[in-house]
């Protein structure tokens, strides 16, 4: 056997040649991943997967589809609609979906229609205990709301001016009140701040009991002359009251009667009445009338339900007789 030279390398890998080449490769692959990586926008973007927490085969949820277009309505489409809300008993609410204005819009597009001029002015009576019942509610912005919905198609109807001042004169109650709540909420503040402020009360200091002094000396009695009688003064007088006119403060529109609306008729009533020391309607009379007798009884009834703030004359309630004209106008046409 032939001695081994213990200083001779041991015979070479053959795949420890392609080495160096192979680290070279790599090192090129991962500098080519970085740099096009790093340029955002060269390498193409990945596919959107499921969202987070989808099952597999889902679905992905869609965006909504936008809204479709309003249609305007034609004028056969304004009137059945109309039709359809007068026959439910929506005259003039909710808002936007009323037979009056279905009507209105109908007569934007065609002035001359008659059917809706005729529906208009025979819907009058029936809306407009709608709006009392709404102000009597304390529901103001919606009466407000019915008022000017009204006014289009009639504006100088004697009914709406009395609805207007209802409705004023429960703003001014309703403002009055808020402005009551509002200075009895700050009194309360106020007073609970300056409580709390205040210095807690110190005990009062033991004083020494006061010495005993000498009873004084008994002076003898001297005479005095009686004093001179005085006069009494006049008494003064009555501070003076306020005084003023009877004030209106609840009306009542009076109900069109249905005879009139079925003719088609319009009036009106000139009324005499007192208003007593309690702000009461009493003595209800009709001076004149045009038609005769035709609207009478819805006007006397309608004067009956009014409340006044009653006459004053220098601080004291009294009566006071008055006269009003009730119109009674249907409108349209």
């Amino acid at each position: 056997m032939a001695d081994r030279n213990p200083r001779s390398a041991p015979a070479a890998n053959p795949l420890m040649k392609f080495l160096p080449i192979v680290i070279i490769v790599i090192a090129l692959a991962i500098g080519g991943f970085l740099f096009f990586g790093s340029k955002g926008g060269n390498a193409p973007a990945p596919t959107a997967g499921p969202a987070a927490g989808t099952a597999p085969g889902a679905a992905a949820p869609t965006a909504p589809a936008p809204p479709a277009p309003v249609v305007e309505m034609s004028k056969e489409q304004l009137l059945k609609e109309a039709g359809t809300a007068f026959r439910e008993k929506r005259y003039v609410a909710p808002a936007g979906n009323n037979a009056y204005e279905y009507y209105l819009r109908v007569l934007d597009k065609d002035p001359n229609n008659q059917v809706a001029k005729d529906a208009l002015r025979e819907m009058f009576p029936f809306a407009t205990p709608i709006v009392e019942t709404d102000i009597n509610g304390n529901s103001l912005d919606e009466a407000t709301r019915e008022i000017d919905l009204l006014a289009k198609a009639d504006p100088s109807n004697y009914t709406l001016t009395i609805l207007r001042g209802k409705l004023d004169a429960k703003k001014k109650q309703a403002e009055k009140e808020q402005a009551q709540a509002a200075a009895a909420a700050a009194a309360a503040a106020a007073k609970a701040a300056a409580a709390a402020q205040a210095p807690a009360a110190t005990p009062p200091v033991a004083s020494a009991p006061p010495a005993a002094t000498p009873a004084p000396a008994t002076p003898k009695p001297v005479a005095t002359p009686a004093p001179p009688p005085v006069a009494e003064a006049p008494p003064a007088p009555a501070p003076a009251g306020e005084t003023h006119a009877a004030q209106l403060v609840k009306s009542a529109a009076p109900a069109y009667p249905p005879e009139a609306v079925r003719g088609h008729k319009d009036g009106w009533v000139q009324v005499e009445f007192t208003v007593d020391p309690n702000g009461q309607v009493t003595d209800a009379k009709v001076a004149n009338s045009d038609p005769p007798r035709l609207f009478n009884t819805a006007a006397l009834d309608a004067v009956r339900r009014w409340t006044f703030k009653p006459r004053m004359e220098n601080g004291k309630a009294v009566e006071e007789r008055m006269s009003r004209r009730i119109e009674f106008k249907l409108g349209g046409g």
